[in-house]
């Protein structure tokens, strides 16, 4: 019997990682996607790395068998008005482009992570899925355009045939740069910063997330969107839980919407003078005290999803990232 074959993009982030450890405990050929400069993570005799220097590249000439399943995991995350070009350049017409041709390829089923960014944010009661109508009046940003975007280019391909799922996880806690995604906020904390904003953060485990995907390849539901969220705290709860793991002290200064976004401005200041990324944007200054909680009932259903904890999947993240320097 011919083995299935998975192509994966974003192999070598966050999530990419995770669902590579759990493609390889599978009887799945893998062909995973790597920029040049990328370091290896993972060696295996199921995996098969893919170097490519452009989103122009054709992927499927790329592979020697015909691929059966796509998972486009691959992204750009940033709320850096500057990158606004990037991000749509990657998130949404790249995506377009792998549709495209895993349509003429024939492929089973595409695999797209996207974001709680994309979703509808027309909620009355704070409440928001996968069927929250979306408005062009809501404040998303330029990363949460660029997503919704391309599931709304996924959406034209299903109808002419190529069989999607979409995944929206909420804020992804795993091992990273103390630069990039949720690992900024662990070393916010790690550097002892004193504030905190009045909102809700929504989180989920990596581990959790890549579980979830690799097992989706083998069900039947095809076309659906997924929220993936483990539960909601606030920020000060989720710093406090950071601060308990890395024995510091937790930033414990609440302050409003107003001077959060004069931080912001203050932080992009610091940020070109030290060369280090900005954790604070004014995009996500504007997105300070938001209290929506994202309902996962739709995929717990389908799933049947055991979650790991905020206090393991912290506790594993922050051990992690030290045994790497990162924190």
């Amino acid at each position: 019997m011919k083995q299935s074959t998975v192509l994966i993009t974003g192999a070598t982030g966050l999530l990419g990682r995770q669902i590579l450890f759990k493609l390889l405990g599978t009887e799945y050929q893998v062909y995973a996607v790597k920029r040049a400069h990328s370091t290896i993570p993972i060696e295996s005799e199921n995996l098969h790395w893919i170097e490519v220097n452009s989103i122009n590249d054709d992927l499927f000439r790329l592979v020697p068998s015909q691929v059966d399943y796509v998972i486009h995991a691959a992204a750009l995350v940033s709320y850096k008005k500057s990158d606004s070009s990037k991000l749509f350049k990657i998130n949404r017409d790249w995506t377009s482009k792998l549709a495209q041709d895993a349509k003429k390829e024939g492929v089973k089923k595409f695999v797209f992570i996207s974001s709680i960014s994309a979703l509808g944010k027309n909620a009355t009661n704070n409440v928001i899925d996968e069927n929250t109508p979306k408005s062009d009046r809501e404040f998303l940003s330029n990363y949460g355009k660029s997503k919704r975007q391309a599931e709304e280019a996924l959406w034209k391909f299903s109808s002419e045939g190529l069989p999607i799922t979409i995944f929206n996880p909420s804020v992804i806690i795993g091992p990273a740069n103390r630069y990039q995604s949720s690992a900024q906020l662990l070393g916010y904390v790690s550097d002892q910063k004193p504030f905190f904003t009045k909102g809700l953060i929504n989180y989920i485990d990596v581990r959790d997330v890549a579980k979830i995907v690799v097992e989706s390849l083998a069900n039947n539901r095809i076309n659906e969107q997924f929220v993936l969220n483990a539960g909601s705290i606030s920020y000060k709860d989720f710093f406090s839980t950071v601060a308990k793991q890395l024995n510091v002290k937790a930033p414990s200064i609440g302050v409003p919407k107003f001077m959060v976004v004069f931080g912001a401005a203050l932080e992009n200041i610091l940020s070109k003078i030290s060369g280090n990324p900005a954790v604070l944007t004014m995009e996500t200054a504007k997105m300070a005290g938001n209290k929506n909680i994202y309902n996962a009932k739709k995929a717990n259903k389908a799933f049947n999803i055991s979650y790991t904890t905020l206090e393991q999947s912290v506790q594993w993240t922050v051990k992690e990232m030290q045994k790497r320097g990162e924190l």
